[in-house]
């Protein structure tokens, strides 16, 4: 029993060392290690897990040199072979590559790790359940951009740290601009906000997805889990430049109709043409009449 527990402690030391080397990028030293951590105990946990990470990111090129644009590369990589990897895996490699992002952009760094603008430092530390530094983040660079740049998805991360730290008003804020921006663009892996998960749940038991996403921000008004508040004039203001010309809305099918729709919506509730916006409301009657005749028993 001795020489049993020391072999097994010996093992355990050769992962450890292999998770340290990962930690550090040095790739051919952790393999190594879990390598000789195999031949030691082939079913010592997650070590094969661990060895096919290690081989994902050789074969992309890192090291402890790899700048942040590269990691971010990694990152998209990863996404695309995420099919291919098992949920540990993905998990850990995902981990791993935005530790490493976050240890190596500056303090006051506040943007995307590449220019394709693809990974964003905000988005890293929501992986990294460190929801306060994912606001400040996002904060920083939503309010710095100009006011005709929308990025829908990161207003979904913003929403998703501001629920984690119980801000609720801004919480809903980021969620109305994600959701009335672009709800294809929402982020369902990381939304934090259960009743919005539930309810494009239950949309899509009933309509594709596209469909169900554009209903999403509909439905998340009328159950009042997302408020119109009057005055946000600049995103009422970006909405209203979405919208189509409707002398052509019979062209649209049906989830750009509904999507239409919601813009429409957030028109009329947000008093940016006085309290009731009657050209809204007749498009949204021609656009779905049994939904606008739902939306009037909502206002009442």
């Amino acid at each position: 029993m001795p020489d049993q527990l020391g072999l097994f402690s010996v093992t355990v030391d050769h992962k450890q060392s292999a998770l340290d080397c990962l930690q550090r990028f040095d790739l051919p030293q952790a393999k190594t290690e879990l390598e000789t951590a195999s031949e030691i105990d082939f079913y010592l946990a997650d070590v094969q897990t661990l060895l096919q990470c290690t081989n994902f990111l050789i074969d992309l090129g890192l090291s402890p040199h790899s700048k942040a644009a590269s990691l971010a590369k990694a990152w998209l990589e990863l996404q695309k072979e995420s099919a291919n990897l098992n949920a540990a895996a993905r998990s850990f490699l995902e981990t791993l590559i935005c530790e490493r992002i976050v240890q190596i952009v500056p303090n006051d760094f506040a943007g995307f790790t590449d220019a394709d603008e693809t990974l964003h430092v905000g988005y890293c530390f929501l992986v990294l359940n460190q929801p306060e530094q994912a606001y400040r983040k996002l904060l920083d660079f939503l309010t710095s951009r100009p006011s005709d740049e929308s990025y829908p998805q990161l207003w979904g991360y913003f929403g998703d740290a501001c629920y984690r730290l119980n801000h609720r008003e801004e919480c809903n804020s980021g969620y109305l601009c994600a959701l009335f921006m672009q709800p294809q663009a929402v982020d369902l892996a990381q939304l934090a906000h259960p009743d919005l998960k539930r309810i494009l749940e239950e949309l899509c038991v009933q309509h594709d997805e596209e469909t169900a996403r554009a209903l999403w921000p509909i439905h998340a008004f009328l159950e009042n889990v997302l408020h119109i508040s009057k005055g946000n004039i600049w995103l009422a203001q970006l909405i209203r430049e979405q919208r189509f010309d409707h002398n052509s809305e019979l062209f649209l099918y049906p989830a750009q109709r509904i999507y239409q729709f919601a813009l429409c919506l957030y028109i009329d509730q947000s008093g940016l043409h006085g309290e009731i916006d009657f050209n809204a409301r007749v498009e949204m009657q021609r656009l779905d009449a049994a939904l606008f005749g739902r939306y009037l028993e909502w206002v009442g």
